[in-house]
């Protein structure tokens, strides 16, 4: 009976590994890829560290998508409702964690200054102090992604505190 018991709880297991996995799509653009990375992410020990995590892509030779998510300390900061520099303009929500990044590919998502408000990445503030300049952590871990532009479910990935390589290092076999 304890070896029934022993296997079925196996079995359990290992179903609840993959079933995230089932959740990503093997075609698309930059977007699919960026939602697959974020999907495979937030079952990372990374995705425990923060809430907010910053996202940036980029598109290689020999058909590679790149995707790199950091987790993201930094805040917008609002003088008389006009934002203070930039602000990124998409996001995906998932887990209960948002992910950001630019995207001059499209408009400005029209929900995103209230997404930030909600997680608390934006201060409404009368002056800009010396203390609220662009933090830089180089000794914090993310992840980069590198998918396959023709299937998105053949990737690899690099836990590195360096953000989209300019060339990539990583082996990955991509059918043309």
């Amino acid at each position: 009976m304890k070896r029934y018991f022993l296997i079925f709880n196996l079995m359990l297991f290992c179903q609840s590994c993959s079933v995230w996995q089932k959740e990503q799509v093997q075609t698309g653009n930059y977007e699919t890829a960026i939602k697959n990375a974020v999907i495979d992410f937030s079952h990372s020990s990374l995705a425990s560290k923060d809430k907010v995590f910053s996202l940036t892509y980029k598109q290689y030779d020999k058909g590679v998508i790149g995707i790199s998510i950091l987790g993201d300390v930094n805040k917008v900061y609002l003088i008389n409702g006009t934002p203070q520099g930039r602000v990124k303009d998409q996001y995906i929500e998932y887990d209960n964690k948002l992910f950001c990044w630019y995207d001059d590919k499209k408009e400005k998502d029209s929900n995103i200054i209230k997404k930030l408000t909600q997680y608390k990445v934006i201060d409404n503030v009368e002056v800009l102090t010396e203390d609220m300049e662009y933090i830089r952590d180089d000794t914090k871990k993310g992840v980069n992604y590198y998918f396959c532009k023709d299937n998105l479910l053949i990737y690899k990935k690099e836990e590195t505190s360096i953000v989209m390589p300019r060339e990539i290092k990583i082996d990955l076999h991509c059918t043309q």
